[in-house]
């Protein structure tokens, strides 16, 4: 037998397979309960209503450090930056917008790019936040690193070199 004809063989073996397996997937399963008309279901809720307020919360599922550094981008970074935002953006909070460092002896560092609280009231008097807590906030944090890189550089976070 030639290693052609096992080949062949093979393939025709596979396939017949499959076609069965397919056959019999078309068929409808015998142990599905057979239903004639309308099935309804009640689902009863254990919460009392009268207690409950009418709120809605709606959550944001987190974005990742590309997508912080695209919307510095989308911001105003120059997009030759990139590779430092990205550094930045690691080093200082890990890509977590929510990232707190309270042992930051300029009222605590907020934020994705860790921007403290020794810039709030230049912050305040130039539009870009309300309260220190704006910088949670990853559009806020971006415009106000930014708004700090444009003052003075990098050296506001005091990179090592490479």
């Amino acid at each position: 037998m030639s290693y052609l004809t096992i080949k062949i063989g093979a393939w025709f073996i596979s396939g017949l397979a499959a076609f069965t397996l397919l056959w019999d997937a078309s068929k409808p399963s015998d142990s599905q309960p057979v239903t004639s008309g309308q099935v309804t279901i009640t689902l009863t809720s254990i919460v009392p209503t009268s207690t409950v307020p009418a709120t809605t919360t709606t959550t944001t599922a987190p974005k990742g450090c590309m997508e912080y550094l695209n919307d510095a981008i989308a911001t105003g970074w120059p997009i030759s930056e990139s590779p430092t935002i990205l550094r930045v953006l690691q080093r200082e909070s890990a890509c977590n917008p929510l990232a707190f460092n309270g042992k930051d002896r300029n009222g605590g560092s907020r934020g994705l790019f860790q921007v403290n609280g020794a810039h709030e009231s230049w912050l305040i008097e130039d539009g870009i936040i309300t309260k220190l807590d704006d910088l949670f906030y990853p559009d806020v944090n971006i415009k106000a690193a930014l708004h700090l890189w444009h003052k003075v550089g990098w050296q506001a976070w005091n990179l090592p070199s490479e």
